[in-house]
């Protein structure tokens, strides 16, 4: 639920309206994907930045529009940016004048212009959101990506498989 608690934390640093805009970038990681259903939850417009190959994921979670990562941003198009992938100022140039921007590295943000809010990630523990998202996974509206399961008594193998890296979700441990 870390990342479900990051990705809610960040939109409201971004605190964009019903029927804004917003781009998230690394929209398929453990952050990004989050930050595309509570956005979509939200009634914001969401565009992803990823992988191709995660296209049909992110549409099944909330995004309205894809943008394949190796394709050029659209300068000042999104009233706010969460930027997952850490793209810094070419993600800023994204966001219109006035608009906002929330990375998730501290001290990595890019410096402010056009008006634009820079902010970055600190998550705060907080029992009463944890709480409410934990709502959403129950109705459904925010989902795990698992990569696989592994019964307990594979532990050794699935970190094996976790040291190998590349997995695209988390793996479970199932007693």
């Amino acid at each position: 639920m870390r990342n479900t608690l990051s990705a809610d934390q960040a939109l409201d640093l971004l605190g964009l309206r019903a029927g804004q805009s917003v781009l998230v970038t690394g929209a398929a990681g453990g952050v990004g994907a989050h930050a595309v259903e509570l956005a979509h939850t939200r009634g914001l417009h969401v565009t992803v930045l990823a992988a191709p190959a995660d296209a049909e994921f992110l549409a099944a979670r909330g995004a309205d529009r894809f943008q394949p990562r190796d394709d050029a941003l659209a300068p000042t198009a999104y009233d706010g940016v969460l930027d997952a992938a850490g793209l810094g100022a070419a993600a800023l140039a994204a966001v219109r004048d006035g608009g906002a921007y929330v990375g998730l590295w501290p001290g990595r943000e890019p410096e402010a212009e056009r008006g634009i809010r820079i902010a970055a990630l600190d998550v705060r523990a907080d029992g009463a959101r944890l709480a409410a998202l934990s709502g959403l996974v129950d109705e459904g509206r925010v989902q795990a990506r698992v990569a696989r399961t592994y019964p307990l008594g594979a532990a050794a193998e699935a970190h094996a498989r976790l040291a190998e890296g590349g997995l695209r979700g988390r793996i479970v441990l199932v007693p």
